[in-house]
């Protein structure tokens, strides 16, 4: 997997004591432009990954909202916050040039605040209004971008809509020759079939189709925070047809004993599917059996995928970003359906189903979600999760000053290496401790289990509430691996109230 380092916005606060600043061309204005790298969040998971993004040609809108400025600009007017609205292209360096040609300078006061999204694919020469279609819309007065009811399916186009998190920069603190990083995710997740035929059999394969999938929707995206929120709405179930055999007659594609794996289709991409979502979804498998020279009657099988048992643990589903992949191996007298989630390798266990004949094997983190547990002093226990409002909108708040929570996930692979947590901002990691901040992976001496707790920093109160995120990295195979998809899926955030 690939290593990427971010310039962050938080970095570039910490930095500021060594901006080497420029002199003033106008009011307010410097002479240093401002200028935009773009990264993919979570390398190697979907299907436009951090390469494919940086294609010649590629486009991203982008965003700066300027607050607190008190110079001039001449396209700040009428109440205008919008300093820049453009599109950036990826000529090959990089810094993406301006679509355009202009120059934005950057300003001596104020507060930016940047976003965008992939609107151009070159790859594909589609735009995300050729995607999406016309009543696909962005209120400048909301920041709500509006994507209109789409049907997911392997015919669609391959456009893997991706948009930013929120940089905040105060232009007192930006770092002269710095770039502003944009942090690009995934709006779909994707999948694909693959097969394995070990039952000593030629199978003749007619489809594979994935029933049930609430694949038809809507969606919102509102840059108002520095993770977007996105919400969909208008759920509808589809059928999606994953392998159709191309045959026009005869029985299918026929697929000879063998101990490789097939792969039947390149990853398609899906909406993505909650854990309530998912239950009642179904794959069917049509085939034929030829055992010696006898050819079998035409057997239909279901294997039923109920969200007790589907993507069980952290009860998490299909997530945007990630790719899965559903192998179907053919055995003597059963259908083995391995689900692996990529990239990372998985601990397998059985699910029967005895009335079809078909047993059905899934991967997953153990417990592979970031919990918090708070200290309850009268019971000298720890409590996980308080059944709160609060919690159900992924934050956890100091009640007092005095308050320990405990933050816990499980590790089943790599084996053996080493985690950290990162805490961002670092305008509000200051009002924290934390500790530790990293330690060893060992799963067999403790279970895979890590563990950091993080209390209040009692010399400093905060004039502002403090919101506090946090970041799960792995190193493994010599380097540092984004783990935050799979241990930090609620994107759980620290509450500290001001004083």
């Amino acid at each position: 997997m690939r290593k990427t380092i971010y310039i962050t916005c938080a970095t570039l606060a910490i930095l500021s004591c060594s901006k080497d600043r420029k002199g003033n061309i106008a009011d307010g204005l410097l002479e240093e432009s401002i200028e935009f790298a773009a990264c993919e969040a979570t390398p190697t998971k979907a299907m436009m990954d951090d390469a494919a993004l940086k294609t010649v040609g590629n486009k991203i809108r982008v965003f700066d909202i300027l607050e607190g400025f008190s110079g001039t600009a001449s396209w700040l007017n009428n109440g205008n916050k919008y300093y820049i609205d453009d599109e950036i292209c990826y000529n090959g360096n990089p810094v993406w040039d301006f679509a355009s040609g202009r120059i934005y300078p950057w300003t001596t006061d104020g507060n930016h605040r940047f976003f965008g999204w992939l609107n151009y694919d070159s790859a594909l020469n589609k735009t995300d209004v050729d995607f999406f279609g016309d009543t696909y819309n962005y209120d400048p007065s909301s920041f709500v971008l509006s994507i209109p009811t789409l049907e997911m399916n392997t015919s669609t186009h391959q456009f893997d809509f991706m948009y930013s998190k929120v940089g905040l920069v105060d232009a007192a603190d930006h770092v002269s020759g710095q770039p502003v990083n944009l942090e690009l995710q995934h709006l779909f997740s994707a999948l694909n079939i693959t097969l394995k035929n070990t039952s000593g059999n030629t199978i003749y394969l007619k489809s594979v189709v994935l029933k049930g999938m609430k694949n038809k929707r809507s969606a919102s995206i509102a840059f108002t925070q520095n993770i977007p929120i996105v919400t969909t709405a208008n759920l509808a179930s589809t059928d999606v047809t994953l392998f159709q055999s191309d045959e026009n007659e005869g029985k299918g594609t026929a697929f000879i004993h063998e101990d490789r794996e097939k792969g039947l289709t390149n990853f398609y991409l899906m909406w993505p599917q909650s854990y309530a979502e998912l239950s009642g979804a179904e794959l069917e498998v049509v085939y034929y059996v030829l055992s010696g020279e006898q050819l079998s009657n035409e057997l239909t099988s279901h294997v039923i995928l109920p969200n007790q048992n589907f993507f069980r643990i952290g009860q998490t589903g299909m997530d945007a970003g990630s790719k899965y992949t559903f192998q179907l191996q053919f055995k003597k007298s059963t259908i083995d359906i391995y689900i692996k989630v990529l990239p990372w390798e998985y601990e397998e266990y059985d699910w029967n189903y005895s009335d079809h004949s078909i047993t059905a094997r899934s991967g997953m983190f153990k417990d592979g979600v970031l919990a918090f547990y708070r200290y309850n002093p009268s019971t000298q226990e720890w409590d996980i999760q308080p059944t709160t409002e609060e919690w159900s909108a992924k934050a956890m708040r100091f009640a007092t000053r005095n308050e320990v929570f405990k933050g816990r996930f499980y590790i089943e692979s790599p084996w053996q290496g080493r985690w950290q947590i990162i805490a961002s901002p670092l305008s509000a990691v200051q009002y924290f401790d934390i500790s530790p901040t990293s330690g060893d992976i060992d799963v067999n001496t403790n279970n895979g289990m890590c563990e950091f707790s993080v209390r209040v920093n009692p010399d400093l109160s905060p004039s502002s509430t403090q919101n506090l995120y946090f970041s799960v990295q792995l190193f493994f195979n010599g380097e540092w691996h984004d783990a935050n998809s799979e241990f930090n899926r609620k994107n759980i955030r620290l509450v500290l109230d001001a004083n």
